[in-house]
């Protein structure tokens, strides 16, 4: 089902889209165009699916990117076989909260604050964090998307993770967090 035909105008001009460039970008003519926004005449389908398709892609162009919001310092990860008093201090020198828990140049797992901090509370005995792995704690591994995912892609995904990994050709080089979603929707306002 398409949009409602008043929001062709409206998209048109978010996008600072004169109907010309908006004719010439989607095979639609200017005039058709004009008429649409006027409301004096409604569309064929295809037209309309075409104006919308054009809209869209636009849209989707100047979303961000992973490779806008993601950290791009080498990642940070811990073995399984660390304890999790390696996990903390290493979270503590780099202050983060989370770790890729890396096996071979793959995530295999993740930890945590929140993981150590259920560990900590779940044990009824005092928790030794120099003889607990961090293997024995580590949630499932981080989700994977490639430096292009649009933050449409990205958004939920975070509203369940505490980071995702973000990699090319086959190897991480970045890393995606809340704070950094954050911080990248409020650059990203002031532009």
């Amino acid at each position: 089902m398409l949009p409602e035909l008043t929001l062709i105008k409206q998209m048109r001009k978010q996008f600072g889209l004169t109907q010309m460039e908006l004719s010439l970008k989607s095979g639609v003519s200017q005039s058709l165009i004009a008429k649409i926004e006027a409301g004096n005449l409604i569309p064929t389908y295809n037209n309309a699916k075409r104006l919308f398709d054009t809209l869209e892609s636009l849209h989707l162009e100047t979303q961000l990117k992973a490779k806008d919001l993601m950290h791009t310092e080498k990642v940070v990860g811990i073995k399984p076989e660390a304890t999790l008093k390696d996990a903390v201090r290493l979270m503590k020198k780099h202050g983060i909260s989370q770790l890729p828990v890396m096996e071979e140049e793959k995530c295999v797992g993740e930890i945590s604050e929140n993981s150590i901090m259920d560990k900590l509370h779940s044990s009824k005995d005092a928790v030794d964090m120099d003889k607990v792995l961090v293997k024995d704690v580590m949630a499932d591994s981080m989700p994977v998307i490639q430096m292009e995912s649009p933050i449409s892609v990205i958004t939920p995904m975070l509203e369940h993770r505490s980071a995702i990994l973000v990699a090319k050709k086959g190897k991480f080089v970045g890393i995606i967090t809340k704070q950094d979603l954050l911080a990248g929707l409020v650059a990203g306002s002031k532009k």
